[in-house]
């Protein structure tokens, strides 16, 4: 499966760029991705060019409390149980697959781009001056149907309403209710 294809004429959504100044100096995302609308580019509309920053999926997933937790339990070979092991694979493969609306959309920018897999940061976003597009190099095409997934992904994201959530007594006579017959064994 290839997700990324050559740079085309035009920076549009999808695009992944360099040059956005992130105001971090040393520590700027080397890649971003274009998210304004593909529509606003087409029709002249675009004032602004919305951006989101683009982190190396690896080291981005080991800094995580969850990737840590999973692996926790590894032996100094960096062996894990069956079961460890098992819901290691589950969480790496929930983002290789961007199953869970969550803040990062994952891909592979290969062979286009030589660039570790890669992570869209929904956490990291820039408005850029339209002005500003002139001072970007277009690297590269995230593909169709990719770009929608992505959207999609980004709403999903950035849509969440909270919700009340239950308190512990509330909970524990919920989880009362619902569990049947079962309980912990003793």
């Amino acid at each position: 499966m290839q997700w990324v294809v050559g740079a085309r004429e035009n920076i549009t959504q999808g695009s992944i760029v360099s040059g956005v100044d992130w105001g971090r100096g040393e520590e700027n995302p080397v890649l971003s991705i274009v998210l304004s609308n593909a529509c606003d580019f087409e029709h002249d509309k675009l004032s602004f060019l919305i951006v989101a920053a683009l982190v190396p999926a690896k080291e981005t997933l080991m800094s995580t409390k969850e990737y840590k937790g999973k692996v926790e339990s590894a032996n100094e070979e960096g062996g894990l149980t069956k079961k460890a092991w098992e819901s290691f694979v589950n969480y790496l493969t929930n983002f290789i697959h961007n199953s869970n609306v969550g803040r990062y959309f994952f891909f592979d920018p290969n062979p286009v781009i030589d660039a570790p897999l890669l992570l869209v940061d929904f956490q990291q976003l820039r408005s850029l001056d339209v002005d500003e597009l002139d001072d970007l190099i277009n690297e590269g095409q995230l593909d169709h149907p990719h770009v929608e997934k992505m959207m999609a992904h980004f709403v999903g994201y950035t849509g969440r309403v909270p919700t009340d959530r239950a308190d512990s007594p509330e909970e524990a006579t919920y989880l009362q209710e619902l569990r049947g017959d079962y309980h912990k064994k003793t």
